[in-house]
């Protein structure tokens, strides 16, 4: 069988990821909070020491798997998660060329509103 065309490939690109419960595609995760075994491999996780979710509004499996069917749609690198520092942004921004695009939320720095309301 030849190539699959742009919109079987996004239509099935989900399949390869094994979704859970044996659906056929990813199923919507809305924001829950997650357990863990004990108190370190929570921090494990929010030090992102170890794969995991820390917080259902930030990262979810949701959300992983649309970053997913992005990068494929795109044909790009798989995308980078720099919600939380701008060195790193910087970092990044000064490698793209030029019509190179970046696709964000309206708050890609989770802290900032929080931290433009402080006295």
């Amino acid at each position: 069988m030849g190539k699959k065309g742009f919109n079987t490939t996004n239509l099935h690109s989900d399949r390869k990821d094994n979704p859970e419960h044996g659906v056929l595609h990813k199923p919507v995760h809305p924001s829950v909070a997650y357990g863990y075994e004990d108190a370190r491999h929570l921090a494990e996780v929010f030090q992102g020491k170890r794969p995991g979710y820390n917080y259902g509004r930030q990262l979810n499996p949701t959300v992983t798997a649309l970053q997913k069917r992005i990068t494929q749609m795109e044909e790009g690198l798989p995308l980078l998660h720099l919600v939380r520092e701008w060195l790193q942004f910087l970092h990044l921004a000064f490698t793209f060329k030029e019509d190179d695009h970046i696709i964000s939320s309206v708050f890609p720095f989770l802290e900032t509103p929080t931290a433009s309301l402080a006295p």
